[in-house]
């Protein structure tokens, strides 16, 4: 038997599976549709780690059933390129973003191409191409139009090593998850959109989805629904010795 040589063998194949256009959804078929999609990576400096490959190869594999089902299958892939590591790198080594962001996504998709996952590199978009922002540029415009998205001061996360704003997601026991910096409160006037306006229609349509239930657990949560009233107090100013003891203060 001969040996199986990988470097070889899955090289050349590849590279005609991407030729052919394999896995190419196609504009016009008389097929079932199927469409797949990841989360799109964020093309940092390191190119990637393990984490990355678990939801492309879980993904892949419905992919490829579905088309052995007779599907036409769209499984796309692209760069959420769009970040502030990139631009304080950027300030870091004196190098232009777009430089950055164009040699990062060369490494990635060599090493997702290595992968052989069965993406549609046809399709192939990335969130920094003009073509692509352009869209939601116009969405946001939209929004602005309808009066949707506004602008607000809130009390954000903020992560003084990275310089962002974190989701509290991504805060675990009062560090940022991914750098360990303890996280700041600061307020900060920043777009918002009007999402809590839909609350009850997001709610109501996870009804209408197949999600697994600890999914619908998740999303619930998420949208966190809660009833009540906007309550709006005359300001009164006083002076006190004390202020330790205002917390306990149930009238004026």
């Amino acid at each position: 038997m001969h040996e199986y040589n990988p470097k070889d063998i899955e090289k050349k194949w590849q590279e005609e599976w991407e030729k052919s256009g394999i896995y190419n959804a196609t504009d016009s078929s008389d097929k079932e549709k199927y469409y797949a999609l990841i989360e799109f990576p964020y093309p940092s400096g390191d190119g990637l780690h393990v984490g990355h490959p678990r939801p492309y190869i879980g993904l892949d594999v419905i992919a490829r059933k579905r088309r052995m089902q007779g599907k036409n299958v769209l499984y796309p892939i692209g760069w959420d390129a769009f970040g502030l590591p990139t631009e304080n790198y950027a300030i870091k080594t004196g190098r232009p973003p777009a430089e950055i962001t164009k040699e990062n996504t060369d490494t990635f998709r060599r090493q997702i191409k290595s992968l052989g996952i069965s993406f549609d590199w046809s399709r192939e978009v990335n969130t920094t191409d003009p073509a692509y922002y352009k869209w939601t540029q116009w969405i946001f415009l939209k929004f602005f139009e309808k009066g949707l998205a506004y602008k607000a001061k809130s009390l954000v996360n903020w992560c003084p090593k990275e310089k962002t704003i974190l989701a509290n997601e991504e805060v675990v026991d009062g560090r940022h998850e991914r750098c360990g910096t303890v996280v700041e409160q600061r307020e900060k006037e920043q777009w918002m959109l009007a999402i809590t306006k839909y609350a009850d229609r997001l709610l109501a349509d996870l009804d209408t989805v197949d999600y697994p239930e600890r999914v619908k657990v998740q999303q619930k949560n998420w949208i966190g629904k809660s009833e009540g009233a906007l309550i709006k107090f005359d300001d009164i100013e006083v002076f006190t010795t004390r202020p330790d003891t205002i917390y306990g203060a149930t009238f004026l």
